[in-house]
């Protein structure tokens, strides 16, 4: 989910960094029903919330805009 709650897409793989055991990237799969899916790569930085969903602090048009 974005900063403004609006679903972006269902995180598909992480990299972690065993040693540390912090996430490098996280990769997001977008798209309705694979229309127009495309996978894209979040940093850590981007992360505000990691639970259940997670939060980024960025809003969906960032995203949308990334190719």
């Amino acid at each position: 989910m974005d900063k403004n709650a609006l679903e972006i897409g269902k995180v598909s793989d992480m990299f972690i960094n065993s040693e540390e055991g912090l996430i490098n990237i996280i990769t997001i799969s977008t798209g309705e029903f694979g229309i127009r899916k495309k996978d894209i790569e979040i940093e850590p930085d981007k992360i505000s919330v990691l639970g259940d969903y997670m939060l980024l602090n960025i809003e969906k048009a960032d995203i949308d805009d990334v190719d």
